[in-house]
């Protein structure tokens, strides 16, 4: 073997050189090549006229480099890779004859990985910074250097440079030193190299900085805590709205009747509720009966409307026992008193069609005198319906917002 060590960079093709000078026919030796690294491995062989590889890394990336048999035994690695790194023994075997052997060491370099800049510190004038660079692959470990670009180029050295470490310390910033500076690492198997900007400012500048960064995220905030408050604000808007009772909200236009013989609902012309009587009245006495049926006026405008019934002599009333009509009888009897007519006549009742002799009526209007009303510490729903009184139902608001 000539030589004992080689190197060679990963990736690159690498022959190991060996040959000896044989005494007897070569094509019954046996040739093996055999890895020792992080473990041991059989690399290549020759025997019995055949070529064989061992399973593993080595496979389809290694051979021989002349054809066997031959006198030179030497192989060649393609692509290696840092783990081919080791010692390569050779060995050949003669039948009837004395072995011999030989060894080499292969060492793979890795040339250095792209290196990353980057800066500590505050770079404001008269501040101090710290400028490092590093690789992330390397064989050997790489060396760096520092130095600023054009146009003023400069050179660093030990202390401000740290080769091994690939850090460059710049103490008592100005505003001269602002520029680019460059790093290069570099090894045996080649370099790379990577760059950062330094810009010096002053103190004024880097409060400016600093308060424009603060105004951002005070803004940012503000904005935030506004958008909250507009949907808030609208949601507490659609609450109220949903809440709120309508003024102009109608009562329900019809009511139906109460129960029979318990009572009756009276509505006004407007729409709204007047008066709810549910149980029977007393009868008044001061009250004339009028033995004769008869159909019920029309009510005024702030009276209450009572359904009209026209009842026939003898039937039964099924209004029996609501305030103004009969309690003793069938016939119902209309609880008011009429002044006597001007010309001394029986007072003037507007009434349907009767069976019957017919009423004679006066010429012209009469004047209505009202008659003494009964003392009474309980004044009827009827007494107040014909002294005009109306009663309002004001609306009452559910838990859903809604009217009831």
């Amino acid at each position: 073997m000539p030589s004992r060590e080689m190197e060679v960079v990963k990736g690159q093709m690498v022959v190991l050189q060996a040959w000896y000078s044989p005494s007897s026919d070569i094509s019954q030796n046996t040739v093996i090549w055999h890895f020792t690294g992080n473990d041991s491995k059989q690399v290549i062989n020759f025997s019995s006229g055949k070529v064989g590889h061992g399973q593993n890394e080595f496979t389809k990336r290694v051979g021989f480099s002349v054809t066997m048999p031959s006198a030179n035994l030497s192989i060649y690695i393609n692509n290696t890779q840092e783990s081919d790194s080791g010692l390569y023994f050779c060995h050949v075997i003669v039948p009837g004859g004395r072995g011999i052997s030989g060894e080499l060491r292969l060492n793979v370099k890795v040339p250095p990985s792209p290196p990353l800049c980057s800066m500590t510190g505050n770079p404001v004038v008269k501040g101090n910074v710290t400028l490092s660079c590093k690789s992330s692959q390397g064989k050997p470990a790489p060396h760096y250097k520092w130095a600023k670009a054009a146009p003023t180029s400069e050179v660093f050295f030990s202390p401000m440079q740290n080769e091994r470490h690939g850090t460059l310390r710049l103490s008592n910033l100005t505003k001269g030193m602002s520029g680019k500076y460059i790093c290069r690492a570099s090894n045996t198997a080649g370099s790379d190299s990577c760059s950062i900007n330094l810009e010096v400012i002053t103190s004024s500048n880097g409060g400016m900085i600093a308060a424009a960064t603060l105004g951002s995220v005070v803004g940012l905030v503000a904005m935030v805590l506004i958008l909250i408050f507009i949907l808030k604000r609208r949601q507490d808007t659609e609450e109220e709205m949903a809440n709120e009772i309508k003024e102009d909200a109608q009562a329900p236009k019809r009511v139906s009747w109460a129960k029979s013989n318990t009572g009756s609902d009276i509505v006004s012309k407007n729409g709204t509720l007047s008066s709810i009587a549910t149980s029977p009245r007393s009868q008044d006495l001061h009250q004339p009966k009028f033995p004769y049926p008869y159909s019920p006026i029309s009510a005024s405008d702030t009276g209450s409307v009572i359904n009209a019934y026209q009842l026939r002599p003898g039937t039964a009333c099924s209004l029996q026992g609501l305030p103004g009509y009969n309690m003793g009888g069938g016939t119902p009897v209309r609880k008011y008193k009429r002044p006597p007519s001007a010309n001394g006549g029986p007072p003037q009742i507007a009434r349907g069609p009767v069976v019957g002799t017919p009423l004679k009526r006066t010429e012209g209007p009469q004047p209505q005198v009202p008659g003494p009303v009964a003392a009474s510490p309980h004044i009827s729903s009827s007494t107040l319906t014909r002294m005009g009184a109306v009663a309002v139902m004001v609306p009452a608001q559910s838990q859903a917002g809604s009217l009831v």
